[in-house]
């Protein structure tokens, strides 16, 4: 079932638990009946707008629409392609940088088609937006011998692939596309401005440490702001 028919579904169910009339909604909406109509029908999208008001007037957030069951098969797969898309001369990336640069493409592929990439959940950190399966997952790659983990003298742990295994067949080739962009985008930055970038972004400042970041927050964000350093724009 596709997002949209989940949305449809769920909006036709919150709408009737509410008492609301089908003039009601799309009143609020500013559309008429007859198109609010074939929005419970499936024949009509609603727009990210649309769905901010919905979400006002159900009194539930924008995330709450979607069903964001995580796919852990395919964020591993992000998790490599990142590997291979960002490392750097020495062929590794820095772990801070490694996951922020999953955060961008989760969080760029829900601000252009209101669906997360991979669907896990993001806690709002001190160095920036965390996917929370993150460290678990390096670990167990590190523990199966999937990746190696150098230790530099400050500190900084440096990730890189340890095995050929490439394979991307979770994800779509416009989503392995868009996790390319940005990774080549940030590759020659230093970790500080990508941390500095998702510290200025509205999902970040608008929770508390700690947090579960909603997916729903970067629909707020201005469309130059989402992914892009700002020397690229």
């Amino acid at each position: 079932m596709s997002n949209y028919n989940l949305i449809t579904e769920k909006v036709t169910k919150l709408r009737e638990q509410s008492s609301l009339t089908q003039e009601d909604v799309a009143k609020k909406l500013g559309i008429s009946r007859q198109r609010w109509i074939l929005v419970e029908k499936g024949e009509r999208d609603l727009s990210t707008e649309e769905l901010g008001k919905l979400a006002e007037l159900f009194g539930i957030d924008v995330a709450d629409f979607f069903d964001e069951t995580p796919n852990l098969k395919k964020f591993r797969q992000m998790y490599f392609a990142c590997l291979k898309f960002a490392a750097n001369h020495r062929g590794n990336v820095q772990k801070t940088k490694l996951a922020k640069l999953l955060y961008l493409a989760d969080f760029k592929n829900f601000f252009e088609n209101l669906e997360p990439m991979s669907g896990v959940k993001y806690r709002r950190l001190e160095y920036g937006p965390v996917p929370d399966v993150f460290f678990s997952m390096t670990d167990d790659l590190l523990e199966r011998g999937k990746i190696k983990i150098e230790l530099l003298d400050g500190g900084a742990q440096m990730i890189s692939s340890n095995t050929r295994e490439e394979d991307f067949n979770e994800l779509t080739k416009d989503e392995l596309a868009s996790i390319k962009q940005i990774c080549e985008l940030w590759k020659d930055k230093k970790t500080q401005e990508i941390v500095s970038f998702t510290h200025e972004q509205k999902p970040w400042r608008m929770c508390r440490d700690g947090e579960y970041i909603p997916y729903s927050l970067i629909i707020q964000e201005d469309p130059e702001h989402v992914y892009q350093p700002l020397t690229q724009r």
